[in-house]
């Protein structure tokens, strides 16, 4: 049966770039973004009818079965907190730096430090109360130890094929892990395309949370009420990049808004993907985050305004290790998100988004500069 992309691909040519144009508008979040093609139709159907075939029984042997074992081992003690899984992506990225999903994880993860421990500034723990408070850390600290979990297997199984020369992806079954991105993997090994990659593993995670998390009423926290608490927080609407040579940093970054939509989500990654690694950003940002450990603390990338420790000149922004204990590993399903879906779901390959203003440099410093003034009066 033909899906929805095949059937435009068989129609005459000045007829193919409409549906095309269309699905780009859609996508199209503002006027300051500019839309790059990124695969074609056919490529897209291809890959949708590969992934949809019913697939054969994986056989495991037992060195299959060392290795996952071995790489479990790894992921486990990689998903202690947000300080280690952190490190896991910079570390993975400066061994495999084609990987650019681990550095974009890595840039993002330290942000989820940070909102974990704005929970817990005297801005946010006015307002919240403890319990309240470790809610929503609790939420945080789930869907971002899901992502590495789903994740990471990944990344150490590319790693064992450019180590041993062979395949492993078969066991990405065994990771629980989609079958969007067991394809994915396999045609990453043809075309070696970083930009198709990259965006798969974020189209891939945010499903994931969304199916596992988001849609369980049972570990979701009711984000209908949080949303609206949260979004007038800069703290919780921003993901911020330091970079520059020389401290103060400047910052760069997207705002963050319906974090309830798997498709804003989604637009959202496309776009700090193409932030992070624009040629102004990626080569000093790399560079703070080889020089600056992660903390969880705002000071690690402006010291000038915030502080780790109560100061009067300073915002209190404290390290992850001091207001919060880690938390136990958490169960959640394993079922595949991408079973039942259709087509219209590959839509984000289709394109890149770049936004042309990226800058927060001038916002957070005002808004830092308004806080410090307050808090002297």
């Amino acid at each position: 049966m033909r899906n929805h992309f095949s059937h435009h691909i068989e129609r005459r040519d000045h007829l193919v770039y409409s549906p095309f144009l269309k699905i780009i508008n859609l996508f199209k979040s503002g006027k300051d973004d500019h839309i790059s093609p990124l695969l074609d139709l056919k490529t897209i159907t291809q890959l949708y009818d590969l992934m949809k075939r019913e697939s054969v029984p994986d056989i495991y042997f037992p060195e299959d079965l060392a290795l996952y074992t071995e790489i479990l081992g790894k992921v486990q003690r990689g998903n202690v907190n947000n300080l280690t899984r952190t490190s896991s992506y910079l570390n993975l990225f400066s061994k495999h730096p084609e990987l650019h999903w681990s550095f974009l994880a890595h840039m993002v993860s330290r942000n989820a430090g940070y909102h974990m421990t704005d929970i817990r500034s005297n801005l946010l723990s006015h307002v919240l109360d403890d319990s309240e408070q470790r809610t929503l850390f609790s939420f945080l600290e789930r869907c971002n130890a899901a992502i590495f979990e789903d994740a990471y297997p990944q990344l150490l199984l590319y790693e064992e094929w450019k180590l041993r020369g062979r395949s492993p992806f078969h066991l990405l079954k065994k990771f629980n892990v989609s079958t969007f991105m067991r394809i994915m993997w396999e045609d990453y090994l043809k075309t070696f395309d970083r930009r198709v990659l990259t965006l798969a593993l974020i189209m891939n995670e945010q499903h994931m949370i969304q199916k596992r998390i988001l849609s369980d009423p049972d570990l979701n926290i009711g984000i209908e009420k949080w949303k609206f608490f949260l979004q007038d927080r800069l703290e919780f609407t921003s993901i911020l990049f330091p970079y520059g040579k020389h401290s103060p940093f400047s910052l760069a970054g997207q705002f963050v808004s319906h974090f309830e939509k798997v498709n804003r989500r989604i637009l959202l990654g496309k776009k700090l993907y193409s932030v992070l690694f624009h040629p102004t950003v990626f080569p000093t940002a790399l560079s703070f985050s080889a020089h600056h450990p992660h903390t969880g603390s705002r000071e690690d990338y402006w010291p000038h305004l915030y502080s780790k420790e109560e100061k009067k000149n300073r915002l209190f922004s404290p390290s992850l290790g001091s207001v919060w204990e880690n938390m136990p590993p958490d169960n959640h399903s394993t079922a595949d998100w991408f079973r039942n879906q259709r087509v219209e779901v590959m839509e984000p390959l289709l394109t890149t988004t770049v936004p042309n203003r990226f800058s927060m440099t001038r916002r957070w410093k005002a808004r830092t500069s308004i806080l410090i003034h307050l808090k002297r009066d």
